[in-house]
């Protein structure tokens, strides 16, 4: 499996029901994408801010939505609930009782501010004093409790200097998306996870990642910082001799803004190959995986901005 994909630990799917909202459709009244982002952003500097004062299991359960999804290693690979997640990483002994510290660098927001995403790099301090360097990928909702992790994964990452500005990715064009959201947003997005998988069957990992990313999209990718756009994300990938033969790959489930511009793909990455010492009998174990989703119009095409 590409190193990149290797690393990718993802969160679970949620029905469309799961969160779905009552909302009004995004009006000339409404605050800009710009502000709404600066808002979420804000959030979530206020949970990592909040984190120095608790545990880390109880830092990441406090932004946590009751329904919140994060992947697990073992026979559950996605967790469902808050207090899933939350007993899960207290079952780690040593993490358990270590310190949560994080800040974002990465964000965008839907066209109707209702679900938005971060990206970020996080450290955690155990109690002897040893720091273990990290990146995570949180896609948010608006709920009424305020700004709530949906979806939430981290990533380990290499010791080095990284840039702590922040920059938006993709902000909508609100003015595209005023009126009914399109009735067949999530099904375009996951035909669109599928067409990305049928492409690198074909083509290749490397290149079908070059094709379907943005220019500005980002994969936490195992170096200190983040990897950005889809061509540097495509050139991580090494080359396949024979395309099709290493992974395959397709959604579950998923997540759409209310809006219809922004959301989330779940599924699970297979290898084609057994690992060695793999009982012949047994499962080729599969990984989970979530891809952020984002399209301009709703006539354009969903292209990945955030995995």
């Amino acid at each position: 499996m590409p190193r990149f994909l290797l690393l990718l630990i993802a969160a679970a799917a949620l029905s469309p029901a799961a969160h779905a909202l009552d909302l009004p459709a995004v009006t000339a009244a409404a605050p800009s994408p710009a502000a709404q982002l600066a808002e979420l952003v804000e959030a979530d500097k206020a949970f990592a801010m909040a984190a120095k004062d608790r545990l880390l299991p109880d830092a990441i359960g406090a932004m946590l939505a009751e329904d919140a999804v994060m992947p697990a290693r073992g026979d559950t690979p996605f967790l469902r609930s808050r207090e899933a997640i939350v007993a899960y990483l207290h079952a780690n002994s040593t993490a358990a009782k270590g310190r949560a510290d994080w800040f974002p660098v990465r964000g965008g927001i839907s066209a109707d501010g209702r679900h938005g995403f971060t990206a970020g790099y996080f450290t955690a301090t155990l109690p002897d004093g040893t720091e273990q360097l990290g990146k995570y990928l949180a896609y948010w909702g608006r709920t009424p409790d305020g700004w709530r992790v949906l979806a939430y994964k981290r990533v380990p990452r290499a010791a080095g200097a990284v840039d702590s500005g922040f920059r938006a990715l993709g902000l909508p064009d609100a003015a595209a998306w005023r009126g009914a959201a399109p009735a067949d947003a999530l099904e375009t997005m996951l035909a669109a996870e599928r067409a990305f998988a049928a492409r690198a069957q074909v083509a290749g990992v490397g290149p079908a990642f070059g094709e379907y990313g943005r220019a500005d999209a980002i994969n936490l990718g195992p170096d200190a910082g983040l990897t950005e756009g889809a061509a540097a994300i495509a050139a991580g990938f090494d080359p396949e001799q024979q395309p099709g033969q290493a992974i395959d790959w397709g959604p579950d489930f998923g997540l759409v803004a209310p809006s219809g511009d922004l959301g989330v793909s779940f599924g699970r990455i297979t290898p084609k190959q057994r690992p060695a010492g793999l009982a012949p009998d047994a499962p080729i174990p599969a990984s989970p995986f979530f891809t952020l989703w984002h399209r301009d119009t709703p006539e354009a095409p969903w292209r990945y901005i955030a995995e």
